[in-house]
């Protein structure tokens, strides 16, 4: 019968891999050296801790570039390997030190549960050469002792860490780490002109009302590739870089902005893309848009619900033509009978009538892209006055704390929701200013035309000009496409 094996547990943790990946930017190692240098950390402790089984097999767990004191941080292999010596299924465990196996308490104290309860001779070695037994009285307390003042160490560290952080925070000081896209993979301060290019184009085609999904598709269109992954963009990927306060030089720290004594927005002591805050604002107007309007998020045609039916007023939905079974790249826009008030007996070709409202539109672009203000007839924005009461409440605050007037819980409290409100005015004032069909007048739009241009970019214009277009009834069926039947509502009527 096979001897039941030993679990062998190594763990080269976060802050070991970060010092060769320190290497790695700077010069000092490659990739694929310090790809080498991880793989060797685990095969020396592999090595040591063979020593230990004297000749005994061994079930190996690892858990590489993983924390043991972060609380929020799963380790699968340790999880693994406590279920395995619950069940039975490995007699023991072995580690090159007790430190790679606990930083917790409360894990040290599962496994003692096994080791107290086991019916069966369970074995604990490490080559520290300290008693650390976890079958006997003496080694549990010993084993206890030094998990407590290692956990009391790794506080203390992070406690130090978190008070440099705030201070760097506070004066700027960049925390970017490993390569930033958009910055120079050797100086994160300073931009890479063609990778910011693609990041500002890539927050304009969000202001300008793409979605998310469509500026994915775009960069992958465009073979861009995400340098902190080496792979393709994905949605969240692209949606943190448009939404990064980094692109405006905006200092955070646990993604919340940073304020000086003054309560100024902290600015980073690196390159910004955009050198104003206007766009951040308004941006946070934008922001969460994709999940305002999922209606949007399917439409694959131009005027579909923009299109409306001139016999019962239902608005009309693309359709796809087929032909013989199969599907042609023309479509229709038809009135679908889905209700008792629908005739669904209207139906006009969808190229056609695409392209007689974008020649509609055009001139209100074009005349709409030579002001780029607020159009005529606008009204002025409303929130002046709460945005000059806000601001004067933050003076007001800061003055009775110079004066030691208030407490600083309260004080903290208090400006933390004044800067919320004043952020969500000037957030407000921003998207007041720039209406949707002028935020979509781009040189994108302006040197190309319409055909570079995502199809809810295309609405946004679209819908900026017309309130609707009536399609009346053809004359005749069968006939050629009739522009008579279109009868454009714009909003001014």
């Amino acid at each position: 019968m096979q001897a039941k094996p030993v679990g062998g547990y190594c763990r080269i943790s976060d802050a070991d891999l970060a010092d060769i990946r320190r290497a790695v930017k700077a010069g000092v190692l490659t990739p694929e050296e310090a790809a080498h240098e991880e793989r060797k950390g685990v095969l020396r402790q592999r090595e040591d801790i063979e020593t230990l089984a004297g000749g005994a097999p061994i079930k190996w767990y690892e858990d590489n570039n993983l924390s043991a004191f972060k609380r929020n941080v799963k380790r699968p292999d340790f999880e693994q390997m406590v279920k395995d010596l619950k069940a039975g299924r490995i007699c023991g465990i072995l580690a090159y030190d007790i430190d790679r196996v606990y930083r917790q308490p409360r894990d040290l104290e599962r496994v003692i549960d096994i080791y107290e309860t086991s019916k069966e001779p369970l074995t604990f070695k490490t080559l520290s050469g300290q008693n650390f037994d976890l079958t006997t009285s003496d080694g549990r307390f010993s084993a206890r002792l030094f998990v407590n003042i290692a956990n009391k160490s790794s506080e203390d560290t992070r406690r130090r860490l978190i008070r440099s952080n705030v201070a760097k925070a506070k004066k700027g000081q960049s925390h970017a780490r490993g390569l930033v896209f958009g910055w120079l993979d050797d100086d994160p301060s300073k931009l890479n002109p063609e990778t910011a290019s693609i990041r500002k184009k890539a927050v304009e085609k969000y202001i300008a009302g793409d979605r998310v999904a469509t500026i994915m598709k775009w960069l992958a269109g465009e073979n861009v590739i995400n340098i902190a992954t080496g792979k393709h963009f994905t949605w969240g990927g692209t949606k943190a870089m448009i939404l990064a306060p980094r692109n405006w030089g905006i200092r955070t720290y646990n993604e919340e902005i940073i304020y000086d004594d003054a309560n100024e927005i902290v600015m980073g002591d690196w390159e910004p893309i955009f050198p104003t805050l206007d766009t951040w604002y308004l941006l946070q107007k934008l922001k969460g848009r994709d999940a305002k309007n999922p209606g949007e998020a399917n439409v694959s045609y131009l005027l579909t619900a923009i299109a409306r039916c001139g016999r019962c007023g239902a608005t009309l939905k693309g359709h796809p033509k087929w032909k013989k079974g199969e599907r042609t790249p023309g479509y229709n826009y038809n009135c679908n009978k889905q209700r008792p008030e629908q005739c669904g007996g209207l139906s006009i070709d969808g190229p056609q009538l695409d392209a007689l409202i974008q020649d509609l539109v055009w001139h209100q672009v074009l005349r709409a892209s030579k002001q780029k203000q607020v159009p005529e007839g606008a009204e002025p924005w409303s929130g002046e006055v709460k945005l000059a009461e806000v601001e004067g409440e933050i003076t007001e605050l800061q003055a009775l704390w110079k004066a030691k007037k208030v407490r600083a819980a309260s004080y903290v409290v208090a400006l933390d929701d004044l800067n919320a409100r004043k952020n969500e005015l000037l957030a407000d004032r921003a998207y007041h200013s720039v209406p949707a069909g002028t935020r979509s007048i781009t040189q994108e739009l302006l040197s190309h035309g319409w055909g570079n241009l995502s199809i809810e970019r295309q609405r946004i214009i679209v819908r900026n000009v017309l309130r609707a277009a009536l399609i009346h009834p053809a004359k005749s069926r069968g006939g050629r496409f009739d522009p008579d039947r279109v009868e454009p509502v714009f909003h001014t009527a």
